[in-house]
């Protein structure tokens, strides 16, 4: 995975080809039988079997509705509507059934009303008035139920945008009512929260932005106001959510939802769809082009063909209590612009532009409460977030609060907090009372952020206060930690996984004071700078790590007595070199709440955000 050797799509022809790939086996996976219903695994949800299976048939059409309103209608669009059509009909014993509050099946009415939209001529010619009224009561039913208040608002936003092109209904109350609650999330340069002031994640570019712009295509000429700003909004993001991406295409592996895959890139294909003025065409297409054909080159697929819930490979243990065997059709949304007709100008762009990598300073999203850093290759992204968790999904301190994520070491999340090995607690602060039982930090008191650093205060006791500040260094990073305890404490702060395939696999350098593992797609190493403790290597762990299935990190282990203790690591994760091509090794000088740090002839001084 450390360098990427596969093509990327330029073509109209080569995105069908792709989304063909992707999407055939699920619909040749349908029991006729039972055409609205896609059961394709036995894993569990927090939602009943039928409504998983709803599911995995309505996600289809994120990609359908695009594909079918530049096609013929077919063998495989009729199928569709037969589906759709057992689906809401309520004497079909297939009927996807009635909802309530806060109810998975408003979000799968969205790519059904997208759907709709997009194919309203060929719907409009097959079906009888008794089906459409099936669909408008079924679908209406959003707008008797509260929906979550975050970017679930716009699915009710889409059907009703659905319920007056299609229908003629007046549905513009309520659409002006979701706004004006979707408006309160928004953050300013283009960024928005998600409902929840910590929660600024990939649903900031797959969901509220891609809606948005989905929005302001489709009900354009019944509200060209609000659409102009959308557009507008979606060019400012673009601006910096472009250097969540590396130069081989790879999103930072971070947050929620990541079995969604290539939704990850669905916004480029918004702006496309959209003609997003203010952000080069060229560049949309080519995050676009990259990040599908680096998906497409993983292991993400069965033997049938079907997408499995996981990120780089099927795993269960990094999923969320909502990913049920047909979520990851989710990702259909990138192909959002097969919308685009064959002779659109955006199927003569580049599929990929060279990139810029001369400019290696961190760039910093205060918004999204992050630091960013691209390796001098370009070849990885490492961001630094502060100031984010969400404690409600599942492995959520593992998912946001990590010190560093990276697009080429990926994060590990835990199997237990019984025992540091169960952990997976890479790029972690994790601190136990030396009972073998570990925390690490979820919720935080406060944070800041600095264009060369960002700083987080923690508590993972009520007596126990953690400032830590973290410092991007090339490609090193230095964590400064400022404890103040009433309790003892054993610490153990961890570094980037490496893939393990084998003891031949990784080559470990280790001293009391260092540690490099140098594996297949680079180093991995820590250096202890404050004098006291000890480094270690994890156990091997499995189907942790949502890039590779066996990992194993460095640590650096130390114990700490009551009172104040400041603590100065050095970490290395590295795709370009082995360690012993390392020369300078990092210093630093910590005193009177100023860093000096060194690496080489590089020094840069730092004052700390202590108390």
């Amino acid at each position: 995975m450390n360098s990427v050797s596969y093509s990327v799509m330029k073509t109209k022809e080569e995105f069908t080809t792709a989304f063909q790939k992707i999407a055939q086996p699920a619909v040749q996976a349908l029991d006729e039988r039972h055409p609205g219903l896609l059961d394709i695994g036995s894993a569990g949800a927090i939602y009943s079997k039928k409504t998983r299976e709803a599911e995995g048939f309505l996600r289809l059409l994120w990609g359908y509705g695009p594909f079918y309103s530049q096609q013929s209608a077919d063998e495989t669009f009729d199928k569709l509507l037969k589906g759709i059509c057992e689906g809401v009909n309520p004497d079909s014993p297939d009927y996807w059934g009635k909802i309530g509050h806060v109810d998975q099946l408003m979000v799968e009415m969205a790519p059904l009303a997208v759907f709709l939209v997009m194919n309203k001529e060929k719907v409009d010619s097959r079906l009888s008035e008794r089906q459409h009224h099936y669909l408008v009561e079924w679908m209406n039913q959003i707008n008797s139920f509260d929906t979550a208040q975050n970017n679930w608002l716009f699915f009710r936003v889409l059907v009703n945008v659905c319920l007056h092109k299609n229908y003629g209904m007046d549905t513009f109350v309520q659409i002006e009512k979701d706004f004006a609650k979707i408006e309160t999330f928004y953050l300013g340069n283009g960024w928005y929260y998600d409902g929840v002031k910590v929660q600024i994640d990939y649903y900031i570019s797959f969901a509220i932005h891609y809606y948005s712009l989905l929005y302001s295509v489709l009900f354009e000429a019944e509200d060209p106001q609000r659409s102009r700003i959308l557009k507008e909004r979606a060019a400012e993001f673009a601006q910096t959510f472009q250097h969540w991406f590396d130069d081989e295409g790879r999103g930072i592996p971070f947050g929620r939802s990541l079995t969604y895959r290539f939704a990850q890139s669905s916004f480029w294909s918004a702006m496309l769809f959209a003609k997003v003025e203010g952000f080069a065409p060229e560049k949309s297409k080519s995050l676009l082009s990259k990040n599908l054909a680096f998906w497409l080159s993983q292991d993400i697929f069965s033997p049938e063909g079907l997408l499995r819930v996981g990120y780089c490979y099927d795993d269960l243990v990094m999923s969320e209590e909502y990913n049920a065997p047909g979520s990851p059709y989710w990702s259909l949304k990138a192909f959002l612009v097969l919308a685009l007709p064959e002779d659109d100008s955006t199927w003569s762009l580049p599929a990929a532009c060279s990139e810029s990598s001369a400019d290696t300073a961190p760039t910093l999203i205060k918004e999204a409460r992050m630091l960013l850093k691209k390796s001098s290759d370009g070849k990885e992204v490492q961001a630094f977030p502060v100031g984010q968790f969400v404690e409600l999904h599942t492995h959520g301190e593992a998912k946001y609060g990590k010190f560093v994520y990276s697009t080429l070491f990926g994060f590990n999340v835990s199997k237990g907090l019984v025992g540091y090995e169960k952990g997976g607690f890479d790029n972690v602060l994790a601190v136990s009372e030396r009972d073998n039982f570990y925390r690490v930090r979820t919720a935080f008191e406060s944070y800041h952020t600095e264009n060369t650093h960002v700083a987080v205060t923690w508590q993972p006791w009520a007596d126990v206060v953690i400032q830590s500040c973290i410092i991007p260094f090339g490609q090193w990073h230095f964590r400064i930690h400022k404890i103040n305890s009433e309790r003892a404490l054993n610490i153990r702060d961890g570094g980037f996984s490496v893939p393990y395939d084998g003891a031949e696999t990784v080559q470990i350098q280790q001293t009391e004071t260092r540690s490099f593992l140098d594996s297949a797609i680079g180093v991995s190493g820590v250096v202890n700078l404050s004098g006291q403790g000890q480094t270690g290597i994890s156990a091997r762990l499995a189907n942790v790590n949502v890039l590779y299935n066996n990992v194993v990190f460095p640590y650096l282990n130390q114990d700490i007595s009551k009172g104040e203790t400041i603590i100065c690591n050095a970490f290395l994760g590295d795709g370009q070199k082995k360690s012993s091509e390392i020369q300078d090794l990092p210093k630093a000088v910590v005193s009177d709440n100023k860093a000096v740090l060194t690496v080489g002839q590089e020094q840069k001084t730092i004052d700390l955000p202590f108390i």
